[in-house]
C-alpha cells in the first residue's frame, strides 16, 4: 500500500491513528495537542504504546500541560533539543505503515500551507524509519554532536572512531573488545567478558530467517524474498544498536564489527575487521572493513 496525498491531510493522519492496533512511534517537528491530544488519550485507554518526539521550543511548549497529562497516563512524549531543528515529520503505525512528508500536525499546516503526506507499507522503507526513530530516541544532543563532529587525530587528520568487536570465548562467555581506530593507529582501549548469550543472540538474529529465505529463493517469490531480507537486516541492526545502552565507559561507540576471513584467491587470504553495524550519521567516515595491524 502506497499513497500520496495533498489535501485533507489532517483527517488522513487521524484516520490512521484511530485504527492503530499496537503502537505509534512519531517524530514530528510540531504537533498541536489541542487537536490531537484527545486521540492520543483514546489510544492510551485502548492500551496503545505511544512514543513521540517533538521539538523543544515555544510552539510545542504551549501544550506542556496536555503533554504532561498524556505522559502521566502512559504516553512517552519527549521535547528534544539538538544543535539544529528536529525537522522530521514521520509516524510509524504498528511497525507496519509509515506516514511521512512535509505535513506538521498543526492547524497552519492543515488549513494554510501547501503540504504533502505519503503513506508506505514497504517493509524495508518502514524498517529504515523505525531504525531512525530508535536512534533519535536513544541518542542525546551531545551524542549527535559527537557523531557529526568526531574527534580528529592530530597526526593523520582522520576521525578517531571506537569500534566494538565481539567473539565467543569458550562455551560460556562473549569477549568484547573496543578498538580505537584512525588512519595511523589501531589499539584496543577496552576488553571485558559477558555472558555467551550476547554473541549467541547475534548469531540467532543472523540465522533466524535462513530457512524461509532459502525456501522463497527456490520458489522464485522475489517480493517475499526482499521482504524477508529487509526484516533480517532490521532485526540484526536493531540488536546491534543495543550497544548504545552500554558504551564501555566511552563517550560513544561508532560501529560494531567482527573479525572475518577475506580470500585474496582460492589459496590465500587474511583476517580483516568487517563492520556489521554503523551508528547513525557515521557512514561518511567509517569504512566497511579495516586491515588488522600487527
Amino acid at each position: 500500500m502506497t499513497g500520496c496525498y495533498f489535501t485533507n491531510l489532517e483527517n488522513i493522519v487521524m484516520g490512521y491513528l484511530k485504527n492503530t492496533k499496537q503502537s505509534i512511534y512519531a517524530a514530528v517537528a510540531w504537533i498541536n495537542f489541542n487537536i490531537y491530544g484527545q486521540i492520543f488519550l483514546e489510544l492510551l485507554n485502548r492500551g496503545i504504546k505511544i512514543r513521540i518526539l517533538i521539538n523543544n521550543d515555544g510552539i510545542n511548549q504551549r501544550y506542556i500541560n496536555i503533554i504532561d497529562d498524556l505522559n502521566s497516563k502512559g504516553a512517552e512524549i519527549r521535547l528534544v533539543s539538538y544543535a539544529g531543528i528536529m525537522h522530521h515529520k514521520f509516524c510509524i503505525i504498528d511497525e507496519q505503515v509509515c506516514l511521512l512528508g512535509s505535513f506538521n500536525w498543526t492547524q497552519s499546516a492543515n488549513v494554510r500551507n501547501i503540504e504533502d503526506l505519503n503513506v508506505c507499507d514497504e517493509p524495508q522503507f518502514v524498517y529504515n524509519y523505525l531504525l531512525e526513530f530508535n536512534a533519535l530516541w536513544d541518542l542525546c544532543k551531545s551524542d549527535i554532536r559527537l557523531l557529526r563532529n568526531p574527534q580528529i587525530c592530530p597526526d593523520c587528520l582522520n576521525p578517531i572512531i571506537n569500534i566494538l568487536f565481539m567473539e565467543p570465548e569458550g562455551y560460556y562467555q562473549t569477549k568484547i573488545d573496543v578498538l580505537q581506530q584512525c588512519g595511523c593507529e589501531q589499539k584496543i582501549v577496552y576488553t571485558d567478558y559477558y555472558d555467551v548469550s550476547v554473541y549467541n543472540n547475534y548469531e540467532a538474529a543472523i540465522h533466524q530467517f535462513e530457512d524461509d529465505i532459502a525456501a522463497v529463493q527456490q520458489s522464485g517469490d522475489e517480493v517475499t524474498y526482499y521482504q524477508l531480507m529487509a526484516q533480517q537486516d532490521f532485526v540484526i541492526s536493531n540488536y546491534l544498536s543495543l550497544v548504545r545502552n552500554n558504551r564501555m565507559g566511552l563517550p560513544i561507540i561508532h560501529a560494531v564489527g567482527v573479525k572475518s576471513w577475506e580470500w585474496f584467491n582460492k589459496h590465500d587470504g587474511e583476517y580483516v575487521y568487517k563492520i556489521i553495524w554503523k551508528e547513525r550519521g557515521t557512514s561518511s567516515y567509517i569504512q566497511d572493513k579495516y586491515d588488522i595491524s600487527e
